[in-house]
């Protein structure tokens, strides 16, 4: 069904249909903006050095310089907290891993399979119990060793988002020859027209304190000491001198810097995939019988829902991305299914809501066909020697503080 602006809407049918039929992908690329408009500066990340991701980009026929305001990596973990976020509102339902270290760390709380950095073949999943085993040694975790692309029912079954966003199992004890699964969901945002900035820095003190000499306190409680003898002392016995702005006093003095300036641009663009093809590849085999086509099709359908519920939460959560880099959509977002065989693209709009109710569909129509797909959370227990691990690295960390 066609709305007025010529967009379809995306149903349960449509996408099952999708999958199977002839569309490589389902595409969404939206124009942003900073929130204070063109020219506005906006700050990307950092990497190695306090450098941005800048690079030429063929547009047409021109070469425009952009730099990378959110990567693939960080929108798949943009996507996953979204996800989780959905869950733990109980408007979404699906297999999650998490292992629980409330009784012994209350800060650390819980860590899921959607906040792990290698998802379910993390080494915190690694080095914690299922019933009493470690992990890898239960039933869930040989099963999941044992996964491939022709048999990813493992997968499916306890940590579904992997299939999305993908994993490998490189610390398994198959090391590079672990399971291997790619991404189907690929996303990132680039600045156009990118012009580096400059970073200024200057600091009045309403104290009105100098340069004078103070000293490092000897006591863990204090920080410095005008009084020599409460100093701690160098090698050589003298007190460990220091000036007020070591320990955050008195003026600084206004600067230019090159590196760590921000950007300008004239906007940016979030380019989203879902690989219907990486999807196909895909196999679900049940009791170690042949796969069936009706049975694949059945999950591949889901996790195609399942990734376009965490691109629309994703999107409903805005893109503040970091301190000083905030986008807002120019234009609401459209989709696009992209057919196989370069014939014109199919616009359809999707909300958070539909996406939703997609899913939920596709959760159902995949165990009518016996897919072992449940809404139970799986708890892991950490290890002793992970929890003592844990705290040697905390008391370790208290030590060098102190000293």
């Amino acid at each position: 069904m066609q709305q007025t602006d010529g967009t379809e809407y995306l149903s349960f049918e449509r996408l099952r249909d999708a999958v199977r039929g002839n569309i490589a992908a389902i595409r969404s690329i939206s124009a942003l903006m900073p929130i204070g408009g063109s020219g506005d500066k906006v700050f990307p990340p950092t990497y190695e050095g306090g450098r941005y991701a800048t690079e030429a980009r063929r547009v047409g026929n021109e070469e425009i310089a952009t730099v990378l305001l959110d990567s693939v990596q960080s929108q798949a973990n943009r996507m996953e907290s979204a996800l989780l976020a959905a869950y733990r509102r109980g408007e979404i339902e699906f297999p999650l891993l998490s292992v629980d270290f409330g009784s012994e760390f209350p800060d650390i709380g819980e860590i899921t399979a959607l906040e792990a950095p290698h998802r379910i073949a993390d080494a915190i999943f690694r080095d914690s119990l299922l019933d009493g085993k470690p992990f890898r040694e239960s039933g869930p975790g040989e099963r999941f060793a044992a996964a491939r692309i022709n048999n990813a029912t493992p997968l499916l079954e306890f940590c579904p988002t992997a299939l999305i966003f993908g994993v490998w199992d490189s610390t398994g004890a198959q090391g590079g020859l672990g399971a291997k699964f790619e991404r189907a969901v690929v996303s990132e945002i680039v600045g156009y027209q990118s012009a580096p900035g400059v970073r200024t820095s200057s600091r009045i003190d309403p104290l009105g304190i100098q340069k004078v000499e103070i000293y490092k306190a000897g006591s863990p409680s204090e920080r410095w000491t005008l009084d020599a003898a409460a100093a701690e002392n160098e090698k050589n016995g003298k007190p460990k001198t220091l000036a007020p702005s070591d320990v955050v006093h008195g003026n600084i003095t206004p600067s230019v810097n090159e590196i760590g300036g921000g950007v300008t641009i004239s906007h940016a663009v979030q380019t989203t995939v879902i690989s219907l093809i990486a999807l196909r590849r895909l196999r679900f085999p049940l009791d170690n019988l042949a796969s069936n086509p009706e049975i694949d099709f059945a999950a591949r359908t889901l996790l195609a829902a399942l990734a376009l519920v965490g691109i629309a939460y994703l999107r409903d959560e805005g893109y503040d991305l970091r301190s000083r880099c905030l986008l807002i959509p120019e234009k609401p977002p459209v989709y696009e299914m992209v057919p196989s065989d370069g014939s014109a693209p199919v616009s359809i709009s999707l909300s958070a809501r539909e996406a939703t109710g997609i899913f939920m569909h596709a959760a159902a129509d995949a165990r009518k066909c016996g897919l072992p797909w449940t809404n139970s959370k799986i708890f892991l227990r950490p290890a002793p020697k992970l929890v003592q691990l844990i705290k040697k690295s905390r008391d370790a960390k208290t030590i060098a503080e102190q000293e």
